[in-house]
C-alpha cells in the first residue's frame, strides 16, 4: 500500500539553521495559507544564532549555544509552534507523537497522511542519512508500506530535497535522538 500526501510539497531549502521555518514554509503554502519569510518564522520560534552569523539575518537572537545545537528554541513554550500557529491566526495545531507511544509506526504513519495531516518527523540527520545536524526536520510525504520505503521532503542545504528512506532506519534514528525530548513525530492538523 502507497499511501502520500497530496498535494505534494513545493521543496524549500532552509536558510542555515532555519529548518523548521522552511517546514513550516512548505507546510503553509500546501494549505494554501500565507506565509513570512524563514528569518521572521524563525524569530517567532526563538531563533539563535552564533554571532558571526547575525549578518546573514534581518531578525535574530544570539547568545550561548544551546544543547541542541543553533536553530529555534520551540521546546520553549513561548516559542512553540503552537505558539506560533495561534499567533499568526493560522487554522493549524501541532501534537507531538512520542516513538514510544506508538504501537505501529507504519500504521501511524499511514493513518496521518490519509487524514491529510502534516508529518514532521524530528531526528538525527546523521544517523539517517550520515551526515547533517544532530536536531533536524523533515516532512514524510509518502510511504511504501508493503517495502517499508519513506519519501522525505528534506529542507537541509546542499542536500536533495526529495530523500528516500527506510521505516526501519527512520525508527532508528528516532531511537538514537538524544539531543532532546521533542524528537519523533510533529503531526500538524487542521485546529
Amino acid at each position: 500500500m502507497k499511501v502520500s500526501i497530496t498535494p505534494k510539497y513545493n521543496p524549500k531549502t532552509e536558510k542555515v539553521y532555519c529548518c523548521v521555518p522552511a517546514v513550516l514554509q512548505m507546510i503553509q503554502e500546501r494549505r494554501c495559507l500565507k506565509f513570512a519569510s524563514q528569518d521572521e518564522i524563525g524569530y517567532q520560534l526563538g531563533l539563535i544564532v552564533p554571532k558571526d552569523k547575525i549578518y546573514l539575518f534581518s531578525k535574530v537572537r544570539t547568545g550561548r549555544m544551546p544543547k541542541t545545537g543553533w536553530g529555534t528554541q520551540t521546546r520553549k513554550k513561548q516559542y512553540s509552534v503552537n505558539n506560533y500557529f495561534i499567533k499568526n491566526k493560522l487554522p493549524l495545531k501541532l501534537n507531538i507523537y512520542d516513538l514510544q507511544k506508538i504501537e505501529d509506526v507504519s500504521k501511524f504513519i499511514i493513518q496521518n497522511l490519509m487524514k491529510n495531516n502534516d508529518i514532521t518527523v524530528c531526528y538525527n540527520s546523521q544517523i539517517l542519512f550520515g551526515k547533517g545536524d544532530i536536531e533536524h526536520v523533515s516532512l514524510i510525504q509518502e510511504i511504501d508500506a508493503e517495502n517499508d520505503k519513506l519519501t522525505i521532503v528534506d529542507p537541509a542545504i546542499g542536500t536533495p530535497k526529495i530523500r528516500k528512506t527506510r521505516l526501519p532506519k527512520l525508527i532508528e534514528a528516532l531511537q538514537s535522538h538524544e539531543a532532546s525530548k521533542i524528537g519523533c513525530f510533529w503531526i500538524v492538523s487542521r485546529a
